[in-house]
């Protein structure tokens, strides 16, 4: 019994060390745990910063190549088309004649005059063979002159016969030149857009007028031109 109590603090001391060194390699597992977690933190940061990197050089490498200007370049040009197309319809497309009432038809009437005809020989011919393919845009003006009485049993207003000037302007392309009849709006506005002073004969002279023009060309979206305004 004595021996084994005296034995006992042999033991102890024997086993400390061992006890010491468990400790310490737990410690140790401890922090490698530790070290290995943050070394897979930053190496996703630095996955990041790599895909990051690479953007960049791709970026810049379009830039070498010239892809990044040709890109550029054609979206300005997307902008300047769709710029220019909201312009025109705007002020309602491209003017290929502006064509005196008085020299294209008979006194407030809406029958032309060989004159007219003549004179609409040339426009057709222009139209054909520069805008073959365009939507044409044919408008009735008229000054602010009230019509007779005789007169407003055909037309009982300006709008009435500047809607018939434009339409017997239209009828004569299609009939006379073959035009296409799907490429035709007839517009009747009376005396509500006028170029010149009403007050002046001068000036209704101009305002008593029939404007022909041409639509741009529909957008690669599909976008359908409105001939309705």
């Amino acid at each position: 019994m004595l021996r084994s109590a005296a034995a006992l603090p042999v033991l102890v001391v024997l086993l400390a060390p061992l006890l010491v060194g468990c400790t310490a390699q737990r410690a140790l597992l401890d922090q490698q745990t530790r070290t290995i977690d943050s070394l897979r933190t930053e190496n996703a940061i630095l996955q990041e910063q790599v895909a990051i990197l690479e953007d960049s050089l791709q970026f810049y490498d379009d830039i070498d190549s010239g892809a990044y200007y040709r890109e550029l370049r054609t979206l300005r040009d997307q902008i300047t088309r769709l710029t220019y197309e909201a312009s025109l319809l705007r002020d309602r497309g491209i003017t290929v004649a502006t064509l005196q009432a008085d020299a294209l038809f008979e006194p407030a009437s809406a029958t032309l005059r060989a004159h007219g005809v003549d004179r609409l020989t040339e426009v057709a011919q222009h139209l054909a063979e520069t805008y073959p393919d365009r939507q044409i845009r044919v408008e009735g003006h008229a000054d602010n002159v009230p019509l007779g009485p005789s007169l407003q049993e055909t037309y009982p207003s300006n709008w009435e016969l500047s809607a018939a000037r434009a339409a017997a302007v239209t009828r004569h392309l299609i009939d006379a030149h073959s035009a296409d009849p799907d490429r035709f709006a007839v517009m009747g506005f009376g005396s509500t857009h006028p170029v010149a002073d009403n007050d002046t004969a001068a000036g209704r002279w101009l305002n008593r007028r029939v404007r022909i023009a041409v639509l741009p060309e529909p957008s690669r979206a599909g976008r359908p031109l409105d001939l309705s305004w």
